[in-house]
C-alpha cells in the first residue's frame, strides 16, 4: 500500500510540473493514507470550510475510452453495438454494468498493456495507472475473484446470490462472445497483445493468450467498476486523483432529515465541471478556455474526517455491493435503510387442488416457474423504487404487491365458493381476506428468512460481530453486512404486514381459521429476536436499543425513538 501512496505523490508532482500555473491545484489540507479495510483514503489534515476548493484537474487528462480505443475499420463502434445487443437481454444487469463500463474496461486493458511494456512511462495516464490497487488487492472487492461456494454459504438462496451468480456468467459471455473476437480483429487496433498485461501475477506463468486476456479483462473491469466515475459527453472517465476518493450513496443522507436530527451527512465533497479558475463551491470563471473538474467541500469538514464522494443517488445496500463489491458499515445504522429482495414461494403454497390451479392459471400465475425458487421465478421482486415501504405503510399498495396477495388468497385461503366466483367472473374479494392473508405474507417472509440463512441460525448482531473480527476477510465482511441489510429489509416488511393485518382486524379474532405453520418447513428463526421484539416503529432487530427510561420498548435508531416519542411518552415507565 505504501507503493500506492508513493505513486499518488508522484502523480501530484507530475501534474504540478505539467500545469505549474493553470489547470491543476490541490489543497494542502488533505493527505493520502492507507486505512485497513478501506484501502487508500483521503483525510482532512485540518478543518476545511464549506465550499472550499480541494482539488482541480484538467478535463483533458481524464482516463477514458477516447484516450485509448483507436478507430480502426469500424473502431470501437463494432464492439459497442454488440455489447448493446447483449445488454438488451440483461436489463437488470445493465443497471450495474453498462455498455460504457465494458468499453472503459477495454480502455484500461490497453493502458495496462502499455504500462507493462514501458510505453509512454512519463504520461499522466501511466502515472495514474500506478495509483490503482494491485490485482491481489482487488480480490477483496471484486465479485469476479470471490469463491462462489463460500459466497453461497453466506447468501444462500437469496436474490443477492442469484444476482451475483448471473452477473459473473454474463461477464464471461461478454468476454467470450464479444471482446475476444474484437481483440483478434482488425478493429482491435493492433492485436491481442495490445490488451494483455503480462505483469499481472495471474499471468506470470500463463502462456495461454485467451486466459491472459481474460485475467487482464477481469482486473480492468474490477478497476473500472470500483473507481469514481464522471461522464465526458456520454462516456465514463476516470479522473486522476479524483477517482481515488472513497464513495457512498446519497440515500444515506436522509438520516439527518426524517427524524429531524442535527447530524452530518456522510457525503462531504462534491464534483463540479467547469473551466479554470474555480472560485469555490463549484463556481468558476472561464479565463482561458481550459475545461476542468473540481472537488469542493459541500459542508464543513473536520480535521481527521475522511473525504467521501457520492457514488450514486439512490443506491440501496444490495445495489451498492453489486456495483462496488463493498459495503460501508454505516448503511446499517440508517433509520430507513431498505434493500431490494425477492420472495420465493414456499412449496406448500403452490397448490395441486384442481380448482385452485385453474384459478391461478387463469390469472396468469406461472406455477411451474414458482416451483423453481430461484432467479426470475420469485413470487414477488420487491424494489425500493417501486414498492416503497413508507408508502405501503400509508396504505399505497403497488400492483405487484396486490398480485402477490391475490395469489396467496387463491392458493391458500379462498373457500370453494370464492374460487368458483373467481373462476367464472374473474373477481376476488381481497378485503374480505385482508388480515388472514397478511398472516400468510408473514409466513412467506419467514420462509425467505430461512432461505437466506440456510443452515446458519445467526442473528444480525452475530453477523456484525463476525464481520468486525480482525481476521475476517474483506470480501466476507461485505457479504455479511449485505446479509444483515437483506435480512433486516425482510423483517421491516414483515413488520409492515403485521401492522396492515392488525389494522384490518386483529389476528386473534381469526383464530378459528388457522393458516398454521408450514407443515414441512423448519423454522430456525422461530425463537429469533425479531419475531417478538425489535424496533417498535419498523420492526428491525438490528441495531437494537432499549428506551433509557422504561427499558422495555426497543428502537433501531435515535431517529425512530424521536418519531415514536409522542406516542410512547404516555406509557413510558408505567
Amino acid at each position: 500500500m505504501a507503493e500506492r501512496i508513493d505513486a499518488t505523490d508522484a502523480l501530484v508532482e507530475t501534474f504540478r510540473t505539467n500545469y505549474p500555473n493553470k489547470g491543476f491545484s490541490i489543497s494542502d489540507k488533505i493527505k493520502f493514507i492507507h486505512s485497513k479495510g478501506k484501502g487508500l483514503c483521503i483525510l482532512a489534515k485540518r478543518d476545511i470550510p464549506k465550499d472550499e476548493n480541494i482539488m482541480v484537474i484538467p478535463t483533458t487528462e481524464s482516463f477514458g475510452i477516447t484516450n485509448f480505443l483507436k478507430n480502426g475499420p469500424g473502431g470501437p463502434e463494432i464492439m459497442r453495438n454488440e455489447l448493446v445487443k447483449l445488454g438488451k437481454e440483461k436489463q437488470q444487469i445493465q443497471e450495474y454494468l453498462s455498455t460504457e463500463d465494458f468499453l472503459l474496461a477495454v480502455s484500461i486493458m490497453e493502458g495496462l498493456s502499455k504500462k507493462c511494456r514501458g510505453i509512454a512511462p512519463r504520461s499522466i495516464s501511466m502515472a495514474q495507472a500506478a495509483t490503482w490497487p494491485s490485482e491481489d488487492e482487488m480480490k477483496n472487492s471484486s465479485w469476479y475473484y470471490w469463491d462462489v461456494i463460500e459466497v453461497q454459504k453466506i447468501w444462500n438462496q437469496s436474490s443477492i446470490y442469484f444476482g451475483f451468480e448471473e452477473m459473473r456468467k454474463h461477464v464471461r459471455v461478454i468476454f467470450d462472445d464479444v471482446l475476444w473476437s474484437y481483440f483478434n480483429s482488425a478493429s482491435g487496433a493492433l492485436n491481442v497483445d495490445a490488451y494483455i498485461d503480462t505483469s499481472l501475477p495471474s499471468n506470470a506463468s500463463n502462456n495461454n493468450k485467451r486466459e491472459q486476456a481474460w485475467n487482464t479483462f477481469i482486473y480492468a473491469l474490477s478497476l473500472a467498476w470500483s473507481r469514481a466515475h464522471q461522464y465526458k459527453d456520454t462516456d465514463p472517465v476516470l479522473i486522476p486523483l479524483v477517482e481515488l476518493f472513497n464513495g457512498h450513496s446519497e440515500r444515506i443522507n436522509e438520516s439527518a432529515k426524517k427524524g429531524k436530527l442535527v447530524a452530518k451527512t456522510v457525503i462531504n465533497v462534491n464534483i463540479a465541471r467547469g473551466a479554470w479558475p474555480f472560485m469555490g463551491g463549484g463556481r468558476f470563471i472561464n479565463e482561458c478556455n481550459l475545461p476542468c473538474s473540481c472537488i469542493y467541500a459541500n459542508r464543513a469538514i473536520s480535521e481527521g474526517e475522511e473525504l467521501i464522494l457520492s457514488y450514486g443517488v439512490n443506491l440501496t445496500p444490495t445495489g451498492f455491493i453489486a456495483k462496488y463489491g463493498a459495503l460501508p458499515e454505516d448503511f446499517l445504522y440508517h433509520h430507513n435503510i431498505i434493500s431490494d429482495f425477492s420472495l420465493w414461494t414456499p412449496p406448500q403454497y403452490i397448490p395441486t387442488e384442481s380448482m385452485r390451479v385453474k384459478c391461478l392459471e387463469q390469472n396468469d400465475f406461472p406455477l411451474d416457474f414458482l416451483k423453481q425458487s430461484r432467479g426470475d421465478t420469485a413470487l414477488l421482486h420487491v424494489s425500493h423504487e417501486i414498492e416503497d415501504l413508507d408508502m405501503y405503510r400509508r396504505g399505497n399498495e403497488t400492483d405487484r404487491m396486490k398480485s402477490a396477495r391475490q395469489y396467496l388468497i387463491l392458493a391458500v385461503l379462498a373457500d370453494e365458493f370464492e374460487l368458483n366466483r373467481n373462476y367464472t367472473s374473474g373477481r376476488l374479494r381481497g378485503p374480505l381476506y385482508e388480515s388472514r392473508v397478511m398472516r400468510v405474507m408473514c409466513q412467506v417472509i419467514d420462509y425467505n428468512l430461512n432461505m437466506l440463512s440456510g443452515d446458519s441460525t445467526t442473528t444480525s448482531a452475530q453477523d456484525i460481530e463476525i464481520a468486525a473480527a480482525p481476521n475476517t476477510f474483506a470480501w466476507k465482511r461485505s457479504c455479511l453486512l449485505a446479509r444483515v441489510c437483506y435480512r433486516e429489509s425482510l423483517i421491516m416488511w414483515r413488520h409492515a404486514f403485521v401492522e396492515r393485518g392488525q389494522n384490518a382486524k386483529k389476528f386473534e379474532e381469526y383464530s378459528e381459521i388457522d393458516v398454521g405453520p408450514l407443515p414441512s418447513f423448519q423454522q430456525p428463526h422461530e425463537q429469533a429476536e425479531y419475531l417478538d421484539k425489535g424496533c417498535i416503529v419498523c420492526g428491525r432487530s438490528y441495531p437494537s436499543k432499549k428506551c433509557g427510561k422504561c427499558k422495555q420498548v426497543q428502537f433501531c435508531t435515535r431517529a425512530h425513538q424521536m418519531i415514536n416519542w409522542k406516542e410512547h411518552k404516555h406509557v413510558c415507565g408505567k
